[in-house]
């Protein structure tokens, strides 16, 4: 019985991965082929221009490293995006390079002051793909002596930083594609960069999941209806085994000629009647029997 049990368990492990690897494998396939619909490549990065010193024998220095505030003559950040779109003929764009300095008092939990600069500005581009190549130089220590002034003039200490972003309008909807964090009002500085990819990935597919989690629910109900009749059958023909020495098989079906005949839906009802009762069980073919105070109660085994 165990073992009857083990073989139906691995069966329906194997049913179940089978389906798990069927969505999968959908889910996978239309990621792919959108992947193949949308290009996208970028390669944005920056370098720190130092001043002229006697302690830095190169003056340029690469992206994620920490910066003396007072050495930084300027950023040289290299803006590189690209996006093709295959299943458009052209695409209508915009952007801009923007730089914000915003103002923070109480350790950075309240903004006090903003300023916006516009970097740049282009607008209205049709081409067959977005390719944006930009190298922007950022005077640092202007922006260091813009917060000193503002400072200066409230004679109140904050904590400053600079945001410059690459934004893109694609199909009138904008997108703060790369976003520098500059810290202004520091000794010791890191530039943090972050790429905001959200509007390659509104554009993969939506699978509908609903339909997917009934489709699954669906087979497991069919999973587990088949695997109760298959273990119905396997416990009934245990049962029969275990209680083989008070079933006797019978030649010929036999002439009922009795009008109290009970039908039973559970072998384990006949076999009670039988023990309590201690009599015999006759058995022909799927059918079983036992008369009783003159009444038949049959059970016919199920296929």
């Amino acid at each position: 019985m165990q073992s009857k049990r083990k073989k139906m368990l691995i069966i329906l492990s194997i049913i179940l991965l089978i389906v798990i690897i069927f969505f999968k494998a959908i889910y996978i396939n239309k990621n792919i082929q959108k992947n193949n619909i949308y290009q996208l490549k970028n390669k944005t990065y920056y370098e720190v221009t130092l001043k002229p010193n006697i302690y830095f024998f190169n003056n340029k220095i690469k992206n994620n490293k920490y910066y003396i505030a007072n050495s930084i003559k300027s950023i040289d950040i290299y803006f590189n995006y690209y996006l093709k779109d295959k299943t458009k003929k052209n695409i209508n764009y915009s952007y801009d390079i923007k730089a914000t300095l915003k103002s923070y008092a109480d350790s950075g939990t309240k903004l006090i002051w903003t300023k916006d600069f516009n970097l740049k500005n282009i607008n209205n581009i049709k081409q067959e793909n977005i390719n944006i190549k930009e190298n922007y130089n950022l005077d640092y220590q202007y922006y260091v002596n813009y917060v000193k002034s503002f400072q200066e003039f409230y004679n109140i200490k904050t904590e400053t930083y600079l945001y410059v972003k690459l934004n893109i309008k694609i199909n009138d909807k904008t997108n703060s594609y790369v976003l520098l964090t500059i810290p202004i009002s520091e000794d010791i500085i890191k530039i943090t960069m972050r790429e905001d990819k959200s509007f390659f990935k509104s554009t993969k597919e939506n699978i509908d999941y609903n339909k997917i989690i009934v489709l699954i629910f669906i087979i497991i109900v069919i999973i587990l209806l088949v695997s109760k009749i298959l273990l119905n059958k396997d416990n009934e023909e245990d049962i029969l085994k275990e209680y083989h020495d008070i079933i006797i098989a019978i030649q010929n079906k036999p002439n009922i000629n009795s009008n109290n005949i009970i039908y039973l839906t559970n072998l384990k009802d006949l076999i009670s009647i039988a023990v309590n009762n201690n009599i015999s069980i006759f058995n022909y073919h799927t059918n079983y029997y036992i008369i009783m105070d003159n009444t038949y109660y049959i059970y016919i085994l199920k296929n």
